[in-house]
């Protein structure tokens, strides 16, 4: 079996979808620990200094770096923005925001290449993917923000609490704040009204998916109803969701993970059942190869009428109908008879789960920040972190970039309420949102050192079932060896 490759067929608006789409296809993960200010079974983490009064004694205001990468269209302009907004906003601080490259991890190299040379060539903040949290809170060059928020009575219980379990690292939070996202299921409501199916009632779990598909492939609707991306991160979700650990450790939240678990019955069933779909000619699958939308196009461009991505799509959607759909004719008072079915109407629900909808957990981007700036550097800093920290401001990530309200207080926000009610991203975004409030911080997703290691394990074994007809078995056998022998090299 080889890789499904859908002909790229591209109108105006699907063309004007690839500089948009990158943000949205750069993978949301996980990772794990710090020693130094790890809590022990029972006590309070011990947290360092944190200088948030230091820029009182600033002579003049102090200049600070943040370097970012991996955001694109609406994304980016969200980081501008904000960063132009905080500038104008006080005569203290100067943010100098710099694009490090399209993909997280350009920036990490960035990172790895300039501690090498010298703490003085790190900038004072830096925004990598969730994937880097284990190696950036062993590189001893990160201050907690935890540390900061406690200096500067900041309530961290304002933040919803998946999002700080997922980003704790031995009981503290590392992040000052952090971009997140959640997989959902995109599904084209137009398709389900001509397959004679509920559109106001997506599959929440992948027996229903499944069904869904045969009935759309059986009423001529669509070829390969499911456009499904092979990456780990989908993998991992729905193995948390039935309570499945990826690695040793209690998922690498209770010590360095050095053995992968994850070969695991539940998972065989997990692979066994997508292999079968694809069998059946519903699945249309694609390598989780860096840049490529050729999923995402599946769905715009009608060869398939489900897709499960990030919620950060939701704008990347909204954008490549150009207008043509409206966020009242695609909601909840979807009429059929109202609107062209031969047009993409999206429409979302929960990430469907094994045993039940929406058992997910967080991931995206993280704001650090440096422990190697001066006092005076790192109060600037996290006067810029406080700033993004407050619900107005908190507000433009959620509205302009597409990401997930992580600041309680944001959902109640008037022009989120409007943004949900009146713009398509919004309406795709609401139930993310949801789901988001909803997810167990128990259940927060792997810590891993070796991420990109563990990740390619996982995704080759993927590809292996679905692409090249491989043993279910047998490929999660070798994908756990090979990613055990990866954390055993972490932790040396």
């Amino acid at each position: 079996m080889t890789t499904s490759r859908s002909p790229r067929r591209r109108g105006l608006a699907v063309l004007g979808v690839a500089a948009l789409v990158v943000a949205a296809c750069s993978d949301p993960p996980t990772s794990g620990g710090n020693a130094d200010v790890a809590a022990g079974d029972g006590d309070e983490a011990e947290l360092p200094d944190c200088p948030v009064d230091a820029l009182e004694d600033a002579e003049g205001p102090v200049e600070v770096t943040l370097w970012f990468g991996g955001l694109a269209g609406s994304a980016n302009v969200a980081m501008r923005q904000i960063v132009d907004a905080f500038n104008a906003s006080q005569d203290q601080v100067v943010v100098n925001a710099s694009d490090q490259g399209v993909s997280y991890a350009e920036v990490y190299r960035e990172f790895t290449s300039a501690a090498s040379a010298g703490d003085d060539q790190l900038p004072d903040m830096i925004y990598l993917e969730d994937t880097q949290l284990q190696a950036m809170a062993d590189s001893g060059k990160v201050l907690p923000a935890q540390a900061c928020m406690e200096a500067a009575d900041y309530d961290i219980t304002d933040l919803e609490p998946a999002v700080r379990s997922k980003y704790s690292v031995g009981g503290v939070l590392y992040p000052a704040y952090m971009n997140v996202s959640t997989p959902v299921l995109y599904y084209n409501k137009a398709h389900w009204e001509r397959a004679g199916l509920d559109p106001s009632d997506p599959p929440e779990t992948l027996e229903e998916v499944w069904e869904h598909a045969r009935a759309i492939k059986e009423a001529g609707v669509a070829d390969k109803p499911l456009s499904l991306k092979t990456t780990r991160w989908f993998f991992e979700t729905w193995l948390t969701g039935v309570g499945v650990d990826m690695v040793d450790e209690g998922n690498g939240r209770d010590g360095l993970a050095t053995e992968a678990t994850f070969a695991t019955e539940e998972a065989e069933e997990l692979m066994t059942m997508l292999k079968e779909m694809d069998d059946e000619g519903l699945v249309n699958a694609f390598a989780n190869t860096e840049g490529s939308i050729d999923h995402y196009l599946a769905l715009v461009t009608q060869e398939s009428s489900m897709l499960i991505e990030t919620s950060t799509a939701s704008t990347t959607i909204r954008d490549a109908l150009g207008g043509t759909i409206t966020a009242e004719q695609a909601g909840v008072d979807f009429d059929p008879s109202a609107i062209d079915l031969s047009v993409l109407v999206p429409g979302t629900g929960p990430f469907p789960g094994i045993e039940e909808p929406g058992q997910v957990f967080p991931s995206g981007g993280a704001f650090y920040l440096l422990n190697t700036s001066s006092p005076e550097e790192v109060a600037a800093s996290w006067a810029f972190m406080e700033f993004m920290l407050q619900p107005e401001n908190a507000k433009i990530w959620h509205l302009q970039g597409g990401y997930l309200p992580v600041v309680k207080d944001v959902e109640d926000e008037p022009e989120v309420q409007e943004f949900w009610q009146h713009d398509l991203a919004g309406v795709l975004l609401q139930p993310a949102a949801e789901q988001l409030s909803d997810a167990d911080p128990d259940r927060s997703g792997p810590l891993i050192g070796p991420y990109p290691d563990v990740a390619d394990a996982v995704e080759a074994a993927m590809e292996g079932i679905l692409f090249d007809d491989q043993d279910v078995s047998s490929a999660l056998t070798r994908a756990q060896e090979r990613a055990t022998e990866a954390l055993e090299r972490y932790a040396g």
